[in-house]
């Protein structure tokens, strides 16, 4: 498995690597972890170690940020890998994750089956630049994609529709399951915190609730300007008086599935998704879900049969469906029953990995 960044960086696609990458050691598939040595994205050690976390092997690799940050300049090639090659070699598959191509680029000269597994894709800009088109076409032998949405994505980019395989994110669902445990009026938010996540619309969303909530705020600050206003939002609530709202940080993963399993209703109030792994997570521990209908996550969301689905950037129709689902607990009971079979019948990590394992040996044999 082969990622730009891993631990201590976490987000959907490490989220996914990291369980894969477990799971698939326990069937008996030897997987271990490349990446860049990192604390920071994209800020890079020229310094190379190995670790191992969760169990994992994990190469870290020592890398030079030498090229420009412009995706129209660099081609999505942010860093220049230090010696890899005579790791990547003892290897008989390479599974790359993520649309960067540092690490795709760098190894095109070895012979080996490559998967390049897609967490996301900016297909205007591949349509736009030719070069970048024609170097991302040719770099896997297979592309994964994680949505239906995305899967015709890339046949639009020419990709052969007999190289594409759609297999969505999937979780660990012993890992992330439901408890008795639950807190009354307890809304919660896990996800970065950057405004495409929409976490400004929830924040303005609690002015017009009927009923007294505690939101609690989880994830990695990626845009400081806008933490800066996401701070703001919050003092202005607590002026108010009428809700509590708490900003966590980044928890180690137990106490994020406690948030889960304790939660009355979670809210991913994006813009923009390719197919999130927190509202899998959120579902697998019986937490109702309200969500925007975009990217993969009506792939998930069937409005109300599954979870809640609003319009993006509309805090009034999300603070209506906040209530709905506060007020009725036999709706929660339903969708909750119905979130935990939808992720265990379709997305739970045994299944993405027995898919893997045909793939793998398909390719073996490639």
């Amino acid at each position: 498995m082969v990622i730009p960044g891993f631990y201590p960086i976490r987000g959907g696609a490490e989220t996914m690597v990291r369980g894969l990458s477990i799971k698939l050691n326990k069937m008996g598939i030897q997987t271990h972890v490349m990446t860049f040595n990192m604390d920071k994205k994209w800020h890079p050690k020229w310094r190379g170690k190995i670790e191992v976390v969760d169990g994992i092997k994990v190469f870290k690799i020592p890398a030079l940020k030498l090229l420009p940050s412009s995706p129209r300049v660099n081609m999505n090639v942010n860093l220049i890998p230090g010696n890899f090659i005579s790791i990547m070699k003892d290897y008989d598959i390479i599974h790359f994750h993520e649309a960067e191509l540092s690490f795709p680029l760098f190894s095109s000269l070895i012979k080996k089956p490559k998967i390049l597994h897609l967490h996301g894709i900016n297909t205007n800009f591949i349509e736009r630049y030719h070069i970048h088109r024609i170097i991302f076409k040719y770099i896997a032998n297979y592309y994964i994609a994680i949505t239906k949405e995305m899967r015709n994505d890339l046949i639009r980019l020419g990709i052969c529709q007999s190289r594409i395989i759609y297999l969505p994110n999937a979780i660990d669902v012993e890992l992330f399951h439901p408890s008795i445990n639950k807190e009354n009026n307890l809304i919660m938010y896990l996800g970065r915190i950057t405004p495409v996540k929409g976490l400004h619309i929830l924040l303005t969303s609690l002015r017009y609730l009927k009923n007294p909530v505690r939101l609690i705020i989880i994830g990695p600050i990626n845009d400081l300007k806008y933490y800066e206003t996401i701070i703001r939002l919050i003092e202005k609530e607590k002026q108010r008086g009428k809700n509590q709202v708490e900003y966590l940080g980044v928890l180690p993963l137990k106490e994020a599935i406690a948030f889960y399993q304790r939660a009355t209703v979670f809210i991913l109030p994006s813009y923009w998704e390719a197919f999130p792994v927190t509202i899998l997570e959120a579902l697998s521990c019986g937490t109702p879900v309200i969500a925007t209908p975009v990217g993969g996550v009506p792939e998930i969301i069937k409005n109300h049969e599954t979870g809640i689905l609003v319009p993006p950037g509309n805090s009034i129709q999300l603070a209506k469906a906040i209530d709905y689902l506060l007020e009725n607990e036999d709706v929660r009971s339903k969708l909750s029953c119905e979130g935990r079979k939808l992720v265990e019948e379709k997305y739970s990590l045994d299944i993405a990995c027995k898919k893997l394992y045909l793939i793998y040996r398909q390719l073996k044999n490639f």
